[in-house]
């Protein structure tokens, strides 16, 4: 195993708020519990919302990924509105399996949070389910279309394959870097005589979950 560290060109984490939107079973959840490595094959139903966070370096950045898991269900929908004030990235949810929930994201989800989010917000998309690809109803040639006529990045993921899911954060992350978001917090968190060579301390990914406090039901993603 290497000793050797790995350089940033930031040394505290730079906090980046993401969302993940989407209708009520498509895996927003599984997503989420994926990347931070806690899938089992099981979720509970989300309502409310749901906090985590994950500390990600991505071009030499160190980034912290502070998501929002939302509900689905339509009586929760006022209440979601007021979680895109600050985001800075929103990840719509899909599956694959399902045309219905692709058309929601496409004719409601996303234009919600353009109307109540910031201006600039960062798009991605997630086809998630992609182990089931034998029952998909939506192609991927649909998927890559509306990511481009939105300028979103996109993946097919799957809980249960992490690298699908790793990647679209890191497309997401990529995104940002190249933001006017990064260019308005790079003062606070970096400054113009620090090097990615001075900084002698390991650093590790690292995964920090907190939940609010929201009632949920058990059901199977």
């Amino acid at each position: 195993m290497s000793n050797k560290t790995t350089p940033t060109k930031n040394e505290k984490a730079i906090p980046i708020k993401v969302i993940l939107v989407g209708e009520s079973g498509v895996g927003k959840t599984s997503i989420i519990l994926s990347l931070l490595n806690r899938y089992q094959g099981k979720t509970e139903v989300t309502l409310g919302a749901y906090f985590s966070n994950k500390t990600i370096i991505i071009d030499g950045y160190k980034l912290d990924f502070e998501i929002w898991d939302t509900a689905g269900q339509e009586q929760y929908r006022a209440i979601n509105s007021l979680f895109y004030k600050d985001t800075s990235i929103c990840l719509l949810v899909y599956d694959i399996t399902k045309k219905g929930t692709f058309e929601s994201i496409k004719n409601y989800w996303y234009y919600s949070v353009v109307e109540n989010g910031r201006e600039g917000i960062i798009f991605g998309i997630a086809g998630n389910k992609m182990d089931l690809f034998e029952d998909e109803e939506v192609s991927e040639k649909e998927l890559e279309e509306f990511s481009n006529s939105i300028n979103a990045c996109y993946n097919l993921t799957s809980a249960k394959v992490f690298n699908s899911v790793n990647d679209i954060f890191v497309k997401l992350g990529k995104k940002f870097i190249e933001s006017n978001f990064m260019k308005e917090l790079i003062p606070q968190y970096i400054t113009k005589d620090s090097k990615p060579e001075d900084k002698i301390d390991p650093v590790k990914v690292e995964t920090k979950i907190k939940e609010k406090k929201i009632k949920k039901e058990s059901r199977c993603c």
